[in-house]
């Protein structure tokens, strides 16, 4: 079976991300852009308001993608902290499986655009584990800690593991289940 050709807007959105990925968002100009897609630079214009519209929709594509990943993981009959251990590894599964979108979230998360922008996915995200915590914290096998705090104790292993990976390590099944454990361990009340 044939695969369609990709849409103009979805061979901007695919360049700016490759570009953003690879050389920072800094190097996603509108001449890049274009020169990268094939197409020429007002087509641009035709899809988008502007440049960092542009870019903001490819960081929202990327937390939705994310979001699909992991929402199967957040339900289930498994205790919280089960739950909590498969959704981490679910998250970490995703962002392996799209290194260049990892890599682009990163940027645009340092980025000025990211006080514009979290998109509803990210929120989706954020509130998955929110209910993930709330439901541990109610069975009294979590923390009752700060959403941030505990936040930051979920994501940052799997932004620091991701780059370490980006080198050249890949991480076996057993170091990323010790991960996860360690994240838990971090929760656990």
């Amino acid at each position: 079976m044939l695969t369609p050709p990709a849409s103009t807007k979805d061979k901007l959105l695919r360049a700016a991300l490759r570009i953003g990925a690879r050389d920072g968002l800094e190097a996603v100009t509108t001449a890049a852009i274009a020169a990268e897609a094939g197409v020429a630079e007002g087509t641009l214009y035709r899809h988008f308001p502007s440049k960092d519209d542009l870019l903001i929709e490819v960081y929202r594509g990327v937390k939705r993608r994310i979001f699909e990943a992991i929402s199967d993981g957040e339900h289930g009959d498994e205790a919280p902290d089960a739950r909590l251990k498969r959704v981490w590894r679910k998250l970490y599964e995703a962002y392996r499986e799209e290194a260049e979108a990892f890599l682009f979230g990163q940027r645009f998360a340092e980025s000025s655009l990211s006080r514009r922008e979290g998109g509803a996915a990210h929120e989706q995200i954020a509130a998955a584990v929110g209910r993930l915590r709330q439901a541990g914290i109610d069975a009294g096998v979590f923390k009752d800690l700060p959403s941030d705090l505990m936040g930051a104790l979920f994501f940052a292993p799997v932004g620091y593991l991701l780059k370490i990976e980006l080198k050249g390590r890949r991480w076996t099944d057993p170091e990323l289940d010790a991960a996860a454990e360690s994240v838990l361990d971090s929760w656990r009340a």
